[in-house]
């Protein structure tokens, strides 16, 4: 049995697919840079702009644009592209590439294509996308960030810490830890309320972030100190390439300063007769008390018991031998 005919291909016109075509599709002589054809949809943009300078005619230029790749297309072979920035914020893809007549000429075929509502498009991603990263770094902070103070919080704390002293222990660098924690707090929450304690605590949280006035002609701490709510009324400082006698001097400006915290300028809702503010500081050093940091902990919290069982309101450095601090209440923690 004879096998079925094969069906015949269906035969386009050329010049008909071209017209269907909805790009500007413009053929040029890259020798004279003058237009030797144009479809339908070029036609209907520039009208009948044959044998005219393409850089005249479709861009309004005097001379080659700035933005033509012809010569790249016929010296590569390969289609190059531009986007074309237009002064009413419309955008255009240029693209070229290399064609052969039938006598052996080179032309190049120059497609337009509008590509403005993707450029939006894409720059509203772009917008959603930076959006995103800012919403997602909101997210990192506040979850690094103890609620009431604005500090670091416990969790970030420990963990900033264990980074900070093995960096220190291989660099030989020093570092110091000073735990603050406010004297007789309770007696402040009994006698003036919950909100007068929690108005403290912000203004602690203010003063270790460097958010109030520098009481001297030097800011008190450095950008690089690290300021943590270590849990309750209790407050903890890293202090990277700080040695002894800079946390001294340091501890000792806190010290002060938290006294004169219900006198600081805009500190108003603290400023009351009646309400006297003092703290205790702890101060242990790398690497004299300790290379990690669950040593360095344990020797600021003796430090800062001793401070306390010394008669609070005063500055202590860890020595050997200083008796751990008895289990906390419940404020002094998370």
């Amino acid at each position: 049995m004879p096998d079925p005919p094969k069906p015949i291909p269906p035969q386009y016109d050329p010049q008909t697919l071209l017209d269907s075509q909805p790009v500007i599709i413009t053929v040029i002589d890259p020798a004279s840079y003058k237009v030797q054809f144009q479809n339908q949809t070029s036609l209907t943009k520039f009208g009948d702009i044959s044998i005219q300078t393409c850089y005249e005619k479709i861009a309004g230029c005097p001379a080659p644009c700035a933005f033509c790749k012809m010569p790249e297309a016929m010296e590569t072979g390969r289609i190059t592209a531009s986007e074309v920035p237009l002064p009413n914020g419309d955008y255009l893809l240029v693209q070229w590439s290399k064609a052969e007549t039938h006598d052996g000429r080179i032309h190049i075929v120059e497609t337009i294509l509008d590509i403005t509502e993707t450029k939006r498009q894409l720059a509203h991603i772009e917008l959603l996308n930076r959006q995103l990263e800012q919403n997602m770094l909101q997210l990192r902070e506040l979850s690094i960030r103890d609620g009431l103070t604005g500090l670091y919080n416990h969790s970030y704390f420990r963990d900033s810490l264990t980074r900070m002293a093995a960096q220190a222990v291989r660099t030989s660098h020093p570092l110091s830890l000073l735990f603050l924690d406010l004297d007789d707090f309770k007696a402040i929450n009994d006698s003036h309320g919950h909100s007068v304690g929690d108005q403290v605590l912000r203004a602690i949280g203010r003063l270790l972030n460097h958010q109030l006035p520098s009481a001297g002609p030097r800011p008190l701490g450095r950008t690089s100190d690290l300021p943590a709510r270590y849990g309750g009324e209790e407050f903890a400082v890293i202090l990277p390439d700080t040695a002894l006698d800079g946390a001294l001097i340091l501890a000792e400006q806190l010290r002060q300063r938290v006294a004169a915290l219900p006198t600081e300028p805009g500190e108003d809702q603290l400023a009351s007769p009646h309400l006297s503010l003092s703290c205790s500081i702890g101060i242990a050093c790398l690497p004299e008390h300790g290379n990690t940091a669950a040593a360095l902990i344990d020797a600021a919290d003796r430090a800062l018991y001793a401070a306390k069982a010394d008669g609070k309101n005063c500055v202590k450095v860890y020595e050997p031998g200083m008796t751990a601090a008895q289990p906390a209440p419940p404020s002094r923690r998370p």
